[in-house]
Parts: structure tokens; C-alpha cells; sequence
């Protein structure tokens, strides 16, 4: 079996090329979501003039509305929210490997509970896997689904709509809107 690798290492592969893939993603979603905002980190508005409609207004009357544009735009979060590989692998051996030594300090403490040094990996070669052949293919199918996303956007979306709204009165002969 030529190239032959742990079935764990290219399951690991596959997980942290999709987790990279997300990662990407995600940094995308923020930088866009970062125009939105000034260099002084207060959110990018537009001013807008709108007849004033209250029971004293005059008809000429127009009030000042301060309009922030992330409240204009649909915003929802990118997941990767499924992700299904395919593939057949040639099964090879087991081979005994020494255990990731990662968590030393919690195996010492745990005993007759803590797992053997050595561990059994199974070997598979992808670039061999064939069904035309007599060899033992395994077809694997792995599926990732995401989590749920964060309240944090949704949080600031709410206080940045309620910052929006009426900034004064402008009269007909006043061109800057009132205190």
C-alpha cells in the first residue's frame, strides 16, 4: 500500500482545512462588517431630512434624522453549515504508535484509569483505493454541521438602531437643525 497514512491524520486534515476554510470566512465577515464604522469607531450614518409630523409642526417643518447604514443592510453571519466528504480508502494495517503526550499532567493524576502509552492507528491509503481491486476499501462519509451563531452582532445591530432617529427641528429659515 503505497502513501499510507492514519486514518486519524486525515480525518484531522480534512476537520482543520474545513476550520481554516470558516476561519477565512469569518475574518471576511468582519472586515466588511468593520466599513460600517468610522476611524473612530462610531457607526458610519447618513443624514437625512423628513417632514416633521407631530401636532405642533409648521408645514414646511422638517426634522433632522441621523440614519446609521448598518441598520439599511440585511446582516446575518456565514457558516460553514454542512460539509459532507466522500471518499474511499484502502485499508491497511495497524500499527502501535505512542500516545500524544499532550496531556501529561491530567494522564498522571488519573490512574489506573489513564489510557495505555502506546495506541493502535489504523494505516489507509487514499491514492490506492480502487473497488476494482480485492483489496479491503472502507467508504467513509464524514459530515460537519456548525454551530449556532454568536448574540453579539445581533446585541450591537439593536443599539445601533436605537441610536437612530431625530437629531432636531429644521425651520424654513434655519438651515442647522435646532437644539
Amino acid at each position: 500500500m503505497a502513501n499510507s497514512n492514519s486514518l486519524e491524520d486525515i480525518v484531522r486534515a480534512i476537520a482543520q482545512s474545513i476550520m481554516q476554510a470558516q476561519h477565512m470566512v469569518e475574518k471576511e465577515q468582519v472586515s466588511n462588517f468593520a466599513t460600517f464604522f468610522t476611524e473612530n469607531r462610531e457607526p458610519t450614518s447618513i443624514d437625512i431630512r423628513l417632514p416633521a409630523t407631530h401636532s405642533t409642526a409648521q408645514p414646511d417643518d422638517m426634522l433632522h434624522y441621523r440614519l446609521p447604514l448598518l441598520s439599511l443592510v440585511p446582516h446575518s453571519s456565514l457558516v460553514i453549515g454542512e460539509a459532507e466528504i466522500d471518499l474511499d480508502l484502502e485499508l491497511g494495517s495497524f500499527e502501535e504508535v505512542d500516545r500524544d503526550g499532550a496531556n501529561d499532567a491530567i494522564m498522571n493524576q488519573t490512574g489506573k484509569a489513564a489510557p495505555a502509552e502506546k495506541k493502535a492507528m489504523l494505516m489507509v491509503s487514499a491514492s490506492s483505493a480502487s473497488k476494482n481491486t480485492s483489496r479491503s476499501i472502507a467508504h467513509i462519509k464524514l459530515k460537519l454541521q456548525a454551530t449556532e451563531k454568536t448574540e453579539g452582532l445581533a446585541r450591537l445591530l439593536d443599539d445601533v438602531v436605537k441610536c437612530q432617529g431625530t437629531t432636531g427641528l429644521i425651520q424654513p429659515a434655519a438651515e442647522e437643525p435646532a437644539p
